[in-house]
């Protein structure tokens, strides 16, 4: 979408990315190291992994080289505000924070969710526009289980409620809910792990829409351990997804790995999964099943360089899917929508006048019109960037599909909505007019 700017910041002109923007996508500048801090005393000088959009476009970062100018930082409308630093006092806590999440955190409709450390303690916090609050800490006591959290990883954010993977004593270890009132537990390795039985054992990291978890997760014992990918729905309740034992579409082969982050957008979850001889990303369904490979090692890469030869973080907003790939000539930041597979950027590629040379996402990174990334440059230097998604040309031969695609994405919106509001009525009509969409596009 188009949106005013500051004059701190600067929409790049980028003439050598006229293919780029021919394609949809322009490239907005929102923090490099040569940003003042606000409310600090000199520059950016690092950014960790945590780049968070959201559907207004704003993007949420976090500045992470040990120093005073630490903290978790929001930029909206072309203004950059500092959510917490070094010198915010800890909510219901002691002194103030010393260090935050360096993976990706939750931001939505303003909130950002994120993990803070303090002297001797850690916990999770949530900003909602106004106030900075604290979900949990490691005085908290454990929904369910014995003792208080003894860590924390971060925080996603879904509306009002926020989800969170946190450990305790004697290997505990759950994914917990903060319906913005009060704390339970979603699951723990108490929990019986779905069709395979087991103990879970999770990353740090998850996805969280719609009321709905997608997880990465190491299984031990059961009948099929090793790398699943898992989810949970308020309705159905925990469900496996994708095990070893599952074939990679367009394989005779089983998955062999699955790589943390996963990702989901309503009830379509996102992953990256390893198999003999080669790789990929796939969508799945937390209540249809079924995976749909969407690259993998056989797909040449669009903008060259041959086949893709290994893939990292993913993303997944309204049924496009965002993900950092590497193929012989270097990485780039892909993204699928509508059907289209198209090359966002790429080392290499000149941004703001300087040669990228190292791109990043986050599991949070893509929502409705916003990718937002960070770039390394060949002269050391560092920043955050957003792009604003236009729609793919769409060849005549895939028009239908193409549309078939849109109906779907609306659909999955109104869906979401009708879930939110309680209306189960609505939310029955529009997820039986999903499944016909569906039905319809795999007979094309």
């Amino acid at each position: 979408m188009s949106r005013p700017f500051l004059l701190v910041l600067f929409l790049v002109p980028f003439t050598p990315f006229s293919s780029l923007i021919a394609q949809g996508f322009t490239f907005t500048k929102v923090a490099d190291t040569s940003t003042a801090v606000p409310q600090g005393s000199g520059l950016f000088t690092a950014f960790s992994n945590m780049v968070s959009t959201d559907s207004s476009g704003d993007v949420a970062f976090s500045e992470n080289n040990g120093g005073a100018d630490d903290g978790i930082y929001l930029w909206s409308a072309g203004t950059i505000t500092r959510i917490a630093g070094t010198d915010t006092a800890v909510p219901a806590g002691m002194g103030t924070f010393t260090g935050f999440s360096f993976f990706g955190n939750g931001l939505e409709g303003g909130r950002v969710a994120f993990r803070g450390n303090s002297a001797g303690a850690a916990g999770v916090y949530a900003h909602d526009g106004v106030t900075l609050m604290r979900l949990a800490d490691t005085s908290t006591a454990i929904p369910d289980g014995m003792g208080s959290f003894s860590g924390f990883t971060t925080a996603y954010v879904d509306g009002t409620s926020y989800a969170f993977i946190a450990p305790g004593s004697m290997d505990q270890q759950g994914i917990y809910l903060h319906d913005g009132m009060s704390l339970s537990r979603i699951a723990d390795k108490n929990s019986t792990v779905p069709d395979i039985g087991g103990v879970y054992g999770w990353s740090s990291q998850l996805g969280f829409d719609a009321g709905n978890i997608a997880f990465w997760a190491n299984v031990a014992g059961g009948t099929q351990g090793g790398n699943i990918v898992g989810g949970y729905t308020p309705g159905g309740g925990l469900v496996t997804l994708a095990t070893t034992a599952t074939t990679a579409p367009g394989t005779a082969a089983a998955f062999t790995s699955f790589t943390s982050p996963v990702d989901l957008s309503g009830t379509t979850v996102v992953f990256n999964g390893s198999y003999a001889g080669g790789s990929g990303i796939y969508t799945t369904d937390l209540a249809e099943g079924g995976i749909t490979r969407i690259a993998s090692t056989t797909t040449a890469a669009p903008g060259g360089g041959g086949n893709f030869t290994g893939f990292q973080v993913v993303s997944i907003a309204n049924g496009a899917v965002a993900f950092v790939g590497s193929t012989g000539s270097g990485t780039g930041v892909y993204l699928f929508q509508e059907g289209i597979l198209r090359k966002v950027i790429a080392t290499g590629n000149l941004l703001d006048g300087k040669t990228v040379t190292s791109l990043f996402i986050s599991e949070n990174s893509l929502a409705e019109g916003s990718l937002a990334f960070r770039a390394h440059f060949a002269d050391s230097s560092k920043g955050i960037y957003v792009a604003e998604v236009g729609e793919p040309v769409v060849p005549p031969s895939s028009t239908k599909a193409a549309q078939l695609k849109k109906e779907i994405k609306k659909a999955t919106a109104k869906l979401k909505l009708a879930r939110k509001a309680g209306q189960v009525a609505k939310a029955k009509r529009f997820l039986a007019k999903l499944k016909k969409l569906k039905l319809q596009l795999r007979r094309l």
